[in-house]
């Protein structure tokens, strides 16, 4: 079991690698997950496109996309980026504490609070979290890479187990193989086109393009942001192929990030709540959707971040 009092030198330039080594990828997930994704791999543009491709995922399926579309009229449509940073917030809570942390629990629970708003099944939040289990580790097999440990790819699947068991979420699969089958036949049986999916799906690419390409060069990021998606998806979606070319590319940028990232020193700690918290004063308090860490957490302090209701 993880001991933060075992953990090695954070000054060494493999400290995240070897910690993950030394870890249990069932006892140990969340520790994991949170030095996999957030340390090793939580480049803002990064984590932010693993998000955007994930959530578009979910868009393939048109009873899920109704409750986020809701006409047009919902977060996502109308204030994309809020929306997102909320959500990428939300999920930093859950990985930089632990979903079976007083603070993770209570972004869980307040998720479940915002949850039970709407007509959302079992099936509909397994696959949502199906979509987060496996995008980081289906993207860069698309792409000719495979970044991540066995102990890393486990220890996400036992991470997202977890946070759905906090969801009360049922008839979740055993196994990261299991998981896998489970999303494929969920797929072939429920992916199909809808307006509603396929609006919220542009509004998430369009917003990335928008915030990490500057405008000469936001159709190239739109092009990227569309070469992370396998051809079924695009179609299912009635998005655009990429050219051959831009996967080509996209692939090269890849695959030479993930090569950096085994052989350059590992990061310092980092997390999504630091990444995407500021921007609206939600730092990562997020008071218009009920989720304060002041009150939900009084003990937490995020470099950056006042401690305090947000404006």
């Amino acid at each position: 079991m993880y001991d933060p009092g075992m953990a090695p030198d954070r000054k060494h330039a493999r400290w995240a690698r070897d910690e993950i080594a030394a870890l249990d990828p069932v006892v140990d997930n969340e520790r994991i997950t949170h030095l996999s994704a957030e340390v090793r791999f939580g480049d803002p543009a990064l984590a932010a496109a693993l998000y955007t491709v994930a959530f578009a995922r979910q868009m393939a399926v048109p009873s899920i996309a109704a409750v986020v579309h809701r006409g047009g009229r919902s977060p996502i449509m109308v204030r994309t980026r809020k929306r997102n940073d909320d959500t990428l917030v939300f999920f930093g809570e859950f990985m930089r504490h632990g979903h079976s942390s007083p603070e993770g629990r209570a972004a869980i629970e307040r998720l479940n609070e915002i949850h039970a708003q709407f007509p959302i099944r079992n099936d509909q939040s397994l696959y949502t979290l199906a979509s987060l289990t496996f995008e980081a580790i289906r993207i860069p097999a698309l792409l000719g890479a495979d970044p991540l440990t066995q102990a890393e790819k486990d220890a996400n699947f036992w991470f997202w187990r977890g946070v759905g068991a906090r969801m009360h979420l049922t008839d979740m699969p055993e196994s990261l193989d299991a998981f896998w089958s489970w999303m494929q036949v969920y797929e072939r049986e429920h992916w199909a086109w809808s307006a509603g999916g396929a609006a919220v799906a542009r509004a998430m690419i369009d917003d990335y393009a928008a915030r990490w390409f500057p405008p000469e060069l936001q159709r190239v990021g739109r092009e990227l942001t569309l070469a992370l998606m396998e051809d079924e998806l695009l179609d299912v979606l009635h998005l655009k192929r990429p050219k051959a070319r831009t996967r080509a590319v996209t692939a090269a940028i890849a695959r030479t990030y993930f090569a950096a990232r085994q052989v350059l020193p590992d990061p310092a700690e980092r997390g999504w709540t630091g990444s995407f918290g500021g921007e609206y004063g939600g730092c990562p308090h997020m008071a218009d959707v009920g989720y304060r860490p002041e009150r939900d957490r009084p003990a937490a302090r995020v470099r950056g971040c006042p401690v305090g209701p947000a404006q």
